[in-house]
């Protein structure tokens, strides 16, 4: 994997948010907090079946998604979080990635949970959340590619590598587009070395 590092974005509004939670970390009254946001939401069922790479076993815990009707910042968000004892929140930029992610439908080397144990309120809508619109659609693959460019990812393999461990709420969509992604990189280098010869035959 490329030596990278991920960028702030504490400073950025989005309409949803993720975070992890501990179950011995969550106020007794952490679904009726919740409830009280009036917002959408959905946890994940207990992921206690997770691996680390060393093959040790990951600590028990929920992925939490809040969905807002306006955009919050992550100070916003973080009041909440910080309500539940949660670590700090992330920006949730693909609801359907993430909830697929909360049942590891699309990395089926991992430990696979079930999705009647998904909990949600606040009129989440799971079935919607699972389904991806075209504007949606071209949303996430305008992410994705602005992603690739901020970490001067040029391999496919870097691309996955990325995404699947610091974006794994995109791991489906860039599995499912593997020539879309594999072509465009391509095509970049292609470019970037046109632009370099030509640039040697200015120069004589």
């Amino acid at each position: 994997m490329p030596n990278i590092a991920k960028p702030s974005e504490k400073s950025n509004r989005f309409l949803s948010w993720t975070c992890v939670v501990y179950p011995e970390s969550l106020p007794k009254d952490w679904i009726e907090k919740l409830g009280d946001l009036m917002i959408p939401w959905a946890c994940s069922p207990l992921h206690d079946k997770d691996k680390n790479a060393d093959g040790s076993d990951k600590k028990p815990h929920y992925h939490l998604i809040l969905s807002f009707r306006s955009v919050k910042s992550y100070e916003q968000v973080k009041e909440i979080t910080d309500a539940l004892n949660a670590p700090r929140p992330e920006p949730c930029r693909d609801t359907r990635g993430m909830v697929r992610y909360f049942l590891h439908l699309d990395n089926p080397s991992k430990a696979q949970y079930e999705r009647q144990d998904i909990k949600v309120g606040g009129g989440f809508d799971l079935d919607t959340a699972l389904q991806r619109s075209k504007s949606e659609d071209r949303m996430v693959r305008r992410q994705i590619l602005n992603l690739l460019a901020e970490f001067g990812i040029n391999e496919y393999c870097d691309a996955v590598d990325l995404i699947d461990s610091e974006y794994p709420e995109f791991s489906d969509y860039i599995f499912e587009h593997t020539f879309f992604f594999n072509a465009y990189l391509k095509s970049k280098k292609y470019k970037a070395l046109q632009q370099v010869v030509s640039d040697k035959k200015e120069t004589k």
